[in-house]
């Protein structure tokens, strides 16, 4: 396994297959890009954060880039389609790391899509954290809606200063509203068939098992600003998540 970031999450996977005795190879900005000009084929796992991610591409050799593998969180479709990189495996990684240097705090099944998900899967298995297969559409619908989650409560939690616990309490027409919305987007640009309803019970009880976490508007290319420009794009109302934004400070429609 090559890992591509010595950040929290990067750092933290190598120090997990070093206590397990599972074979790595660390690269960082300044060490280990050599291990990529091998001829071999086995995964990459880039866990930079995705505002670093064309600086890292640019520095994979071509013969390389199939092998990339990608866990940012976030909407990556577009930006990995225009990179003609839309066929790379994709995880969505459900562990914490609280600060750079900590170990990984297991949190949940970690998922991935993709040709290189088997041994991804095996590996993570090996260091000690649980993981799982699925098909694409099933990556894509969970994929939404974690992405939805850190959108709604991220975007709230600036502009009311509340804890997602707060905002389920008092916030809870609000957060129907832009589930609605932005599962809206969601199903009209990629094609998902999402029940806004349910999704919002499950976000919902998601937040009330981390009351006290305060989401922040961020990543925003990445996240809220995805929806707005999609929803601009294809000409779908999503009135709150824009008047939100314009009260976050965010230029919105």
């Amino acid at each position: 396994m090559k890992i591509i970031g010595a950040g929290r999450v990067g750092g933290a996977l190598a120090t997990a297959a070093a206590d397990h005795g599972v074979a790595f190879h660390a690269i960082d900005r300044e060490t280990g890009w050599e291990h990529l000009a091998k001829p071999t084929s086995d995964p990459i796992l880039v866990c930079t954060n995705p505002d670093d991610l064309v600086g890292v591409i640019d520095r994979v050799p071509t013969a390389r880039k199939p092998d990339l593998v990608f866990v940012q969180n976030g909407m990556l479709d577009s930006f990995l389609t225009d990179q003609r990189l839309g066929d790379c495996t994709r995880g969505l990684l459900y562990f914490a790391v609280p600060r750079r240097g900590m170990r990984v705090q297991p949190g949940g099944t970690s998922i991935f899509t993709g040709s290189h998900a088997p041994s991804i899967v095996s590996w993570f298995h090996a260091v000690g954290l649980d993981a799982k297969c699925v098909d694409r559409q099933s990556f894509t619908a969970e994929m939404v809606e974690k992405l939805i989650w850190n959108c709604i409560f991220g975007l709230l939690g600036t502009v009311k200063g509340a804890s997602v616990g707060s905002l389920v309490s008092l916030e809870r027409d609000a957060i129907d509203a832009l589930v609605n919305e932005l599962v809206a987007v969601s199903d009209g640009v990629l094609g998902t068939r999402l029940d806004a309803g349910p999704l919002g019970n499950r976000l919902c009880a998601y937040s009330m098992t981390i009351p006290d976490y305060t989401g922040s508007l961020k990543q925003l290319r990445w996240r809220n600003g995805w929806f707005a420009e999609a929803a601009e794009r294809h000409g779908i109302a999503t009135p709150l998540h824009d008047a939100l934004l314009r009260d976050a400070g965010v230029a919105a429609r």
